[in-house]
């Protein structure tokens, strides 16, 4: 634990080096299981000349070749043919399939998807990229992290305005020549920011689908992928349940609003919770779960937009134990911690690569937090996302940090690079440095002998259930809670 110089000199001196020293790796992710059967077979497929196939598997009738060409990894997907008037003839539904094929072509022309159908359903694929007619699409693999991957789908210029405009109204929305710009939610959940012809940009229709996984990650999955320590999840685990103010901070795609998913499943179930995001991303377990999501301006018409601010001032009136705002850039902030202040408890994400520098930025235009409302900020949590010498990435929650009552920042928790782990790794060193800890159990007043206990028992629970799936380590988690405050 390293105690960095005072808030009062940041703004004076700028911020200071950095305090984990050693070079920074990240792990690959381990790979989900696909929503339906993949089978390894061999393929015809060969792509030419010194071409070397990575992966082969197949989902419903679809087969998917990952191959090396040029040293460029590409991937290939090879579908099912049928004749269009047989194919209008199940659309109409005047006959039934016959086959899988058949079965395959009718879901993918009732989908909306049009041609991005297959990397769709593949739960390999994590992102799909259109960067203009003519190109081929790029896809973030999961066998191939960190990278963009060339998929043998290209569109003409026809497809794409056509794709462009069926993905902004799968999620909602509208494109046109005057209003060239839509960004939202599928039905499945996947995100979709779309541009339309030549308006915004140089090369035609463009598109960006990040897809939403299959099911939400927890803090089992992330503790099991040592993202993140049993001891640092009960230290937060217990800071959170405390109503306290949790601040996730990092880079882009580091792994933020993962990270506040997973830790906001931890609030009891019988609490109220009210997130409030500009797109909806977050998934919770909880039964009393009210999600808010801002509304930009509509060009051309009279409703008016709905700000991130709007929502918040409405939260205070929605009678909420908690407020989750899915990422602050601005004078929102100000009205969160305010919420906080008033004994909300509370966690958002925020763009920055340091504690440091979230102050930093939390201190200046355009949010001007009041320095006298830092001190609401519990612990501030750093994620990255580096790479593995390996090709993969790994994603470590590298320090917590609690600013303390003298205004110091106080490193709680860091990540040994090194020897990839979390330390400290036992409770009684958690106590002998942390305030915080030491005011959630005052907050609580849990029954038992000491706080060290308390933790220990809470990272015990999470290192027993890091194998668990959503549904099992749920049901866990409530029966915790029932014996803890006496409901067995």
């Amino acid at each position: 634990m390293v105690k960095l110089r005072g808030l009062r000199s940041l703004l004076a001196g700028g911020l200071s080096e950095r305090r984990v020293k050693g070079t920074q790796r990240m792990a690959a992710p381990r790979l989900g299981q696909p929503s339906e059967q993949v089978h390894a077979e061999d393929l015809e497929f060969l792509g030419g000349p010194g071409t070397r196939v990575i992966a082969t598997y197949r989902i419903k009738a679809a087969t998917y070749t990952l191959y090396v060409r040029s040293g460029r990894v590409r991937l290939h997907v090879a579908e099912p043919r049928v004749n269009k008037d047989r194919l209008e003839e199940l659309v109409l539904g005047l006959d039934s399939p016959r086959n899988e094929e058949e079965s395959y072509l009718l879901d993918k022309a009732r989908s909306g998807y049009g041609p991005l159908y297959p990397l769709i359903i593949d739960p390999h694929v994590e992102e799909i990229a259109c960067e203009g007619p003519g190109k081929p699409l790029a896809i973030m693999h999961k066998l191939v992290p960190d990278r963009w991957v060339d998929a043998d789908i290209v569109l003409s210029e026809e497809e794409a305005d056509s794709l462009a405009i069926q993905l902004a109204r799968l999620a909602g929305k509208t494109v046109s020549l005057a209003a060239p710009l839509a960004e939202g939610l599928t039905r499945e959940g996947h995100r979709v920011a779309v541009t339309f012809s030549r308006e915004v940009t140089r090369f035609g229709s463009s598109f960006v689908v990040r897809k939403f996984p299959s099911r939400p990650i927890t803090i089992a999955d992330l503790i099991a992928q040592s993202v993140i320590s049993p001891l640092e999840a009960a230290y937060l685990w217990l800071l959170l349940e405390a109503r306290m103010f949790i601040l996730i901070i990092g880079p882009m795609a580091s792994g933020k609003t993962t990270l506040l998913q997973a830790l906001a499943s931890l609030i009891p179930p019988f609490r109220r919770v009210v997130t409030i995001e500009d797109t909806p991303e977050i998934r919770l377990p909880t039964p009393h779960w009210d999600a808010l999501v801002a509304r930009p301006p509509l060009p051309g018409e009279d409703i008016g937009e709905i700000s991130l601010e709007d929502l918040l001032r409405f939260a205070l009136r929605r009678r909420a134990d908690y407020i989750i705002v899915g990422e602050v850039r601005g004078r929102e902030a100000r009205l969160l911690s305010q919420a906080v202040a008033a004994g909300h408890g509370g966690m958002t994400t925020f763009h920055a690569d340091s504690p440091e520098a979230a102050i930093m930025r939390l201190l200046l235009d355009p949010i001007d937090l009041p320095r006298l409302f830092l001190r609401s900020i519990a612990a501030i949590v750093l994620i990255r996302r580096m790479p593995d010498y390996m090709g993969g990435i790994r994603r470590r929650v590298v320090s917590i940090t609690e600013i303390t009552s003298d205004e110091e920042l106080l490193d709680v928790f860091t990540w040994d690079p090194r020897e990839d782990t979390h330390k400290p790794s036992e409770a009684e060193a958690v106590l002998d440095t942390s305030e915080k800890v030491k005011k959630a159990w005052e907050i609580l007043g849990i029954p038992h002998t000491d706080p060290a206990r308390e933790l220990a028992e809470r990272a015990s629970f999470l290192e027993r259930h890091k194998e668990d799936d959503p549904d099992s380590f749920q049901d866990a988690l409530l029966h915790f809670y029932n014996i803890k405050y006496g409901f067995r």
